[in-house]
């Protein structure tokens, strides 16, 4: 947990990401690899529920860019993120996006709602 907010932080959280087929096209044409997602996916459990499932751990990165408090409200965080992925590889858009102060700090504790790491499986 980050004790102290201030502009030009850059916070790390752990956060989940999912493995799926990525289509793209390029100057041979088209392809597909695979490729991680921020994120989880639902999973049924049997007969009528379903649970989070995450493939590997990756990272949010959280750059605070400025800090309001206009007036009587609750102050502001702006902030962009970037990922990095579980191979290491870091992308994301620089995007700015806005939150309260208690939602950001909510945000820099952990991804939000449980899930659990799917088992990898073993290929022979």
């Amino acid at each position: 947990m980050v004790d102290e907010i201030k502009v030009g932080a850059e916070i790390e959280v752990a956060h989940p990401f999912i493995r799926e087929e990525y289509h793209g096209f390029d100057e041979d044409g088209p392809f597909k690899r695979m490729s991680w997602r921020p994120g989880t996916r639902v999973e049924p459990i049997y007969p009528d529920d379903a649970e989070e499932v995450a493939d590997g751990i990756g990272t949010q990165i959280l750059t605070i860019v400025s800090i309001h408090k206009p007036g009587r409200f609750p102050s502001r965080v702006f902030f962009t993120r970037r990922w990095r992925d579980p191979d290491g590889r870091e992308f994301g858009k620089t995007k700015c996006h806005i939150k309260t102060l208690q939602a950001f700090r909510r945000r820099c504790r952990s991804f939000g709602y449980e899930f659990r790491l799917a088992t990898p499986v073993l290929v022979t």
